[in-house]
């Protein structure tokens, strides 16, 4: 696996992280907009009352504890490349702060370029040059 192809992993897993957590947490504004008792007209535990709300919840955590293992995992290894296992390392360390503080940003924050140029304080040309050469070095070192 590329350097790219590593972090492009850790984005995607950062964005399906951003959309789990969204849906949970418009399942559980659901649940408690329904009330406290469930209403004797809506049959008990469908998504109309508040227990069938809560189990939804509690149905959709469970469905998605493989996945989100798995995204975190994903995001864990582009850490461990940026910072290295015990976070004094990686290319932090080998390269400068600021090559890895690129590519969190653009892949596990998932900043444009734009708003990566803003938080590192430099151009977006010298953003880019950052990332392709902290990719050759990742690729490099393998």
């Amino acid at each position: 696996m590329t350097a790219r192809e590593l972090f492009e992993e850790a984005r995607q897993a950062s964005w399906e992280l951003h959309r789990h957590d969204m849906r949970y947490n418009a399942m559980e504004r659901r649940a408690l907009s329904l009330g406290g008792a469930s209403d004797s007209k809506v049959a008990s535990g469908s998504i109309r009352d508040r227990m069938g709300a809560v189990d939804a919840m509690v149905d959709y955590e469970r469905m998605m504890e493989r996945r989100e293992a798995e995204w975190c995992a994903a995001i864990d290894r582009a850490y461990a490349v940026l910072y290295g296992a015990d976070w004094d390392g990686g290319i932090a360390r080998e390269l400068s702060m600021s090559h890895a503080e690129v590519l969190e940003c653009i892949y596990i924050q998932r900043m444009s370029l734009k708003a990566t140029a803003i938080v590192v304080h430099w151009s977006v040309p010298k953003v880019c040059a950052l990332r392709n050469e902290a990719f050759r070095f990742i690729d490099s070192a393998e």
